[in-house]
């Protein structure tokens, strides 16, 4: 279901915390528009801040982001104008990867698939602070990322789903019960809900839009990350 329009016009700079269901935006003409994306726990540590309290919201970054991080988009504003996108998003990349040298995730490789970062979360979560409970980990998870674990599970049996279907595609072989079963699924129905509710289509109308409808550019490009990660 999509969400009702608002009116509301966006800041200059907003942020928003992690998204379980596909944000809708509406542009009354051209726009220029440049996101970046962290993994969650990385942005926790270089914010300082609780993600559980922004899970699905996108409010203005000046509200809520510390001045060390504002600051270099402010500057990469500005250098737009003067230097061009190149070379001041090259700059903002520059400036960012300073800032993420100064945490205690430095050095530390981004995974490719979300499983497997994800269980690597969970094994820090477990290793960090006093307590070692069930409860006490999932908390650090929620705070570090915004969502539960199971959402993170979730979200992974998704991004397992989306890869066995390019190649399933590839292979002129498309099962769905055989994927939902390949991905994680409990079901096909478990597949079609999730899916759904991370994307906004279910399985079918997802194939029949991904390959050539300009607003999938974004599942395009996943997908040749996919293709580079085999």
């Amino acid at each position: 279901m999509r969400r009702p329009w608002t009116g509301a016009r966006l800041p200059s700079l907003t942020f928003s915390g992690a998204q379980l269901t596909p944000p809708v935006s509406w542009n009354p003409g051209e726009t220029f528009t440049i996101v970046i994306v962290f993994y969650p726990d990385a942005f926790s540590a270089l914010s300082g801040l609780d993600l559980s309290k922004f899970t699905g919201r996108t409010t203005a970054a000046e509200e809520v982001l510390p001045e060390r991080i504002l600051e270099p988009c402010r500057s990469f504003i500005e250098d737009v104008h003067r230097q061009g996108v190149e070379n001041a998003f090259s700059a903002l990349e520059d400036k960012i990867e300073t800032l993420l040298a100064g945490t205690h995730l430095a050095g530390s490789r981004p995974a490719r698939w979300i499983n497997d970062w994800s269980s690597s979360l969970v094994r820090r979560a477990a290793l960090t602070g006093l307590g070692r409970s069930t409860r006490q980990i999932a908390r650090r998870v929620r705070s570090w990322t915004g969502v539960s674990e199971r959402d993170l599970h979730g979200l992974g049996h998704t991004e397992t789903l989306y890869a066995r279907f390019l190649e399933a595609i590839e292979a002129g072989d498309l099962d769905w019960a055989g994927l939902a079963a390949a991905a994680g699924f409990s079901d096909q129905a478990h597949m079609i809900r999730q899916m759904r509710r991370h994307t906004g289509f279910t399985p079918e109308q997802f194939r029949r839009n991904a390959a050539q409808d300009e607003a999938f550019w974004g599942y395009r490009l996943l997908g040749q990350h996919f293709t580079t990660s085999k």
